[in-house]
């Protein structure tokens, strides 16, 4: 009887010591994700700013209109 006491011991320290490795590995994995939707969240803030900096340049710099060119280069003579 003694045989099977300590052979069901065994076992629950083999399932102990599985279930802290996957608790461990849960706890990196988290730690992980978080990291990841941090470096999500600054993409997406480079991608809004960029997004925008490129509609203001295209605002601000449009390209000349021919009547435009024609004025400026008549006044070049």
């Amino acid at each position: 009887m003694t045989d099977g006491v300590e052979t069901a011991e065994k076992e629950f320290e083999r399932w102990r010591f599985r279930e802290k490795q996957l608790l461990d590995t849960i706890a990196d994995l988290d730690e992980e994700e978080n990291r990841l939707e941090a470096e999500l969240a600054q993409v997406e803030r480079q991608v809004t700013y960029y997004e925008n900096l490129e509609r203001d340049m295209k605002g601000a710099i449009r390209p000349a209109k021919l009547s435009s060119l024609l004025t400026s280069f008549g006044r070049g003579r």
